[in-house]
């Protein structure tokens, strides 16, 4: 992955010319734009960059301070503000420009990159087959059916957190073949983009079968192998019609179906190294995002949430000890004392009134894992979410082809547990771990006594008792009568870090139980937002689509749901 990662480098230099568009106004044919690139190069290169700017690299608050921060798996200690969900409107038009248009300062890569990799592979097929019926073109439709993934892996991200957005107008510029370029695409109604995008997820699946390879140096998530590729297309597929499932079940239903009993045309993950990430470098720019917001720009405004905290507290879930550092202040108190009893971990409360005094030492932070180690990974889609989608669609949907529910219940959660064991293995992490901001190590344990007295050493030699312990904890185990809530909370642990997916999840699922947000001014007592904000920049740039779009929306952010989601998360708790 260090190999591609540089690889990606020299992309980035070589198109950082050619990323930035003003509303839609740049996307034509000019000597900054070129309509000829090689399909490899903006492949990797919007895969990363788009993969970072939802992750954190470009714009860092579309996880750490929008989507994760809001579906409480990240709380601010500092600059708060965005805990009250008082966002500011440069970021989410930040957020917005990056996904469509990438960034000519940095190099950034956008998803209209991905358009012209497809179009220009597509271009190449259809001309090799027109001077060579019997030509082989297994390798180019490999390379389509990846691109078409991540295509629709974006746009699902976009549509999920803004509800109608742009998309069948999006791209249509003169370098893709049309006659002008749309500088004010149209809105497509949510349902319509998840048709279409299952539509495309279905292509890839068939592309992805003809025995090709994916060109190894373009692909940041496989290094080429096109089976996984496959695997992603259909798990990703699986996940868009679980999102449909309460607002159109029959479709959901067929679709996963479909899926689940034909594992030979429709394969998908199996195990924790079928999942889909994108691991970094390690040297700068290609730094982690989180490590590069806390080390590289020096900032320390987030913790562990208490939500968070306490959820894996009260179910003996030692992914707590790679998910947060134990607080400065235990730190301390062991420093004097030698007794891992006096290791503490605290999550902060969301949102907290600015009136409310509470101390930094106090808090933990977001583990060393994703906090303190530049080569770590951004988690897209993982083995484990498949298996929860698994056990809702047999538990809740009355699916056959999905198997015994349990079974899938249990095997996402281990699936959880052995993907972050393995990482933290990987990585070198101790069980109690503390990184400073200059990058290092300054705190690591091996091992942690719990209040119960359990001896706690994270190591992949320990995953199956650790896993055991917690499954056998009574809001754990397998309840069919609850089936619903077991597997959204469990999902909720194990999607850590994927905070678009998790912002998706929390709002469909009406689980787990959030903490209501107390401070704050402006969307005091509202609860969480149903979506994000539409970019400030579309009231002008795009009225009359935006006007129509945002019809129904009040506060910027409430008043109407996206169309998945048929109702407002309403599972609080108060403290008081």
């Amino acid at each position: 992955m260090k190999k591609l990662l540089i690889y990606a480098a020299s992309l980035m230099i070589s198109l950082g010319t050619t990323s930035c568009f003003k509303d839609f106004d740049d996307m034509q044919v000019n000597p900054n734009y070129p309509s000829e690139v090689n399909p490899g190069n903006l492949f990797a290169n919007a895969t990363f960059s788009r993969i970072g700017g939802i992750y954190g690299v470009q714009a860092e608050d579309f996880n750490m301070t929008a989507s994760g921060l809001w579906a409480q798996h990240f709380a601010k200690i500092q600059y708060i503000d965005e805990d009250w969900y008082e966002y500011r409107s440069g970021a989410i038009d930040g957020y917005w420009k990056y996904m469509l248009s990438g960034s000519s300062t940095n190099g950034s890569a956008s998803m209209y990159d991905l358009e012209l990799a497809l179009h220009s592979v597509r271009n190449t097929k259809e001309e090799l087959l027109a001077s060579d019926p019997a030509y082989d073109v297994a390798d180019l439709e490999a390379m389509e059916g990846a691109i078409l993934v991540m295509r629709s892996y974006f746009f699902s991200v976009m549509t999920d957190v803004w509800g109608d957005i742009p998309y069948s107008e999006a791209f249509k510029t003169v370098a893709l073949g049309y006659e002008k370029t749309i500088t004010q695409p149209k809105y497509d109604a949510q349902k319509d983009i998840y048709d279409d995008l299952f539509v495309q997820l279905e292509k890839a699946n068939e592309l992805l079968a003809g025995g090709g390879n994916v060109e190894s140096q373009a692909d940041m998530i496989y290094g080429g192998d096109a089976k996984k590729w496959q695997k992603f297309a259909n798990s990703l597929a699986a996940r868009l019609y679980i999102h449909i499932s309460k607002v159109d079940q029959g479709k959901a239903q067929e679709g996963l179906t479909k899926i689940f009993s034909n594992a030979g045309k429709y394969p998908v993950f199996t195990s924790v190294e079928d999942d889909a990430m994108l691991t970094y470098s390690g040297s700068q720019p290609y730094e982690h995002p989180f490590f590069e917001n806390y080390v590289r720009d020096a900032r320390d405004d987030h913790s562990s949430s208490k939500t968070m905290i306490d959820m894996l507290k009260a179910r003996k879930d030692t992914r707590m000890y790679i998910y947060a550092t134990p607080t400065p202040a235990s730190i301390t108190v062991f420093d004097s004392t030698g007794n891992a009893a006096d290791i503490q971990y605290v999550g902060q409360e969301n949102g907290v009134p600015k009136s409310e005094d509470f101390k930094l030492a106090e808090r933990s932070r977001i583990g060393v894992l994703y906090r303190v180690t530049p080569n770590g990974v951004s988690h897209v889609m993982s083995y484990s979410e498949l298996e929860f989608i698994k056990a809702e669609a047999a538990a809740v949907l009355g699916i056959g082809a999905a198997g015994d529910p349990q079974t899938a219940y249990n095997n996402g959660i281990r699936a959880s547990f052995e993907r972050q064991y393995l990482l933290a293995d990987n990585y070198g992490i101790k069980t109690a771990s503390f990184g400073e901001q200059n990058g290092s190590i300054s705190f690591a344990e091996s091992k942690v006594i719990e209040e119960d007295g359990y001896e706690v050493e994270i190591a992949y030699s320990n995953v199956d008792e650790h896993y055991n312990r917690t499954i056998a904890q009574p809001n754990v185990a397998w309840d069919a009568g609850n089936a619903a809530q077991l597997i959204a909370e469990q999902k909720f642990i194990s999607l850590f870090t994927n905070g678009p997916e998790v912002f998706t999840e929390v709002r469909r699922t009406n689980f787990p139980q959030l903490t209501f947000v107390r401070g704050g001014t402006q969307y005091k007592g509202l609860g969480l937002p149903f979506r994000f904000p539409y970019a400030i920049s579309e009231q002008t740039a795009n009225a009359a689509n935006w006007s129509e779009a945002a019809t129904g929306i009040t506060n910027t952010m409430y008043g109407k749901t996206v169309w998945w989601n048929t109702a407002e998360f309403d599972n609080y708790r108060v403290i008081e």
